[in-house]
């Protein structure tokens, strides 16, 4: 069961599927209240993680009562950078799942350069979804993933998120099928994205659709007026950790043990790009 909740000033959702409360807006007032509830939700539930970025103002507040640091991406705030910290209420919920793939992984991309040029197939058409898609959208997503942290397969998921201020799903088609879709969610008052949801179908894997959808996600980005660009790719993924290394993004860590996707609980890594 996946629940999203607002306490106090944050937003917060409540995951069995990966085990964990995942704070997706920490807001600054009331902050040990705050903290103090979503710990009795994670103890009730019997969760083993937390996950949150918080502002590196914050973050003594946050190594007090038991949180360590994963990841970071600088500037995220107007007025600082953004940490992502993590509290662990299992030993074993520490030990990294497939730690070695993700040296691996970390090792391989440090030989990445930086690619400009981003060639598509002129068949093929790329355009920003619309609610009208959200049914076939779904059906994609449900294709590619077999556990995912969000209810993508869901069309009414889609749809409500399409219909919001901050989401914009990117769409490749071929002759009418989509055979490649992403998304842009945006903080619209930090002026900051996050790049996500990238699923190309098995059979058009290996012709850069990704890399294509990063491309033109960071121009529809930038020409609105967003200053930071970052994602939390798998991190045994090869093709999504190099797409975002060829893109000129930084490496800011790695969180633990923290989503359940693709059928398991896996290692995420944090890539960030300020533009601004």
């Amino acid at each position: 069961m996946e629940e999203i909740v607002k306490i106090n000033d944050s937003i917060v959702q409540i995951s069995e599927l990966s085990d964990r409360i995942y704070v997706m807006k920490f807001g600054r007032n009331s902050i040990l209240e705050t903290l103090e509830e979503i710990e009795k939700i994670a103890l009730k539930k019997k969760l083993s993680k937390i996950f949150l970025k918080i502002h590196e103002h914050d973050k003594k507040i946050f190594e007090k009562n038991g949180y360590i640091i994963e990841g970071l991406i600088e500037n995220y705030f107007l007025d600082g950078s953004a940490y992502f910290m993590s509290k662990f209420f299992n030993e074993s919920r520490k030990v990294p799942n497939f730690s070695k793939e993700t040296k691996n992984v970390l090792n391989y991309v440090k030989s990445i350069s930086k690619v400009s040029n981003i060639p598509i197939n002129k068949k093929y058409g790329v355009r920003i979804a619309n609610k009208n898609d959200s049914v076939n959208l779904a059906k994609h997503y449900s294709k590619v993933f077999e556990t995912y942290p969000f209810p993508i397969d869901n069309p009414n998921y889609i749809r409500e998120t399409i219909q919001s201020a901050n989401v914009k799903y990117f769409i490749i088609e071929d002759s009418g099928k989509i055979i490649a879709a992403s998304s842009c969610e945006m903080d619209n008052e930090n002026k900051c994205v996050e790049m996500t949801d990238f699923a190309v179908l098995f059979e058009n894997r290996k012709e850069g659709l990704s890399s294509y959808l990063l491309h033109i996600m960071e121009k529809v980005m930038s020409d609105n007026g967003f200053r930071v660009f970052y994602t939390i790719s798998r991190s045994i993924s090869h093709g999504m950790n190099i797409t975002f290394k060829k893109r000129g993004y930084i490496y800011g860590g790695t969180a633990i043990n923290n989503t359940n996707i693709c059928g398991n609980l896996e290692n995420m890594n944090f890539w960030y790009k300020v533009i601004q």
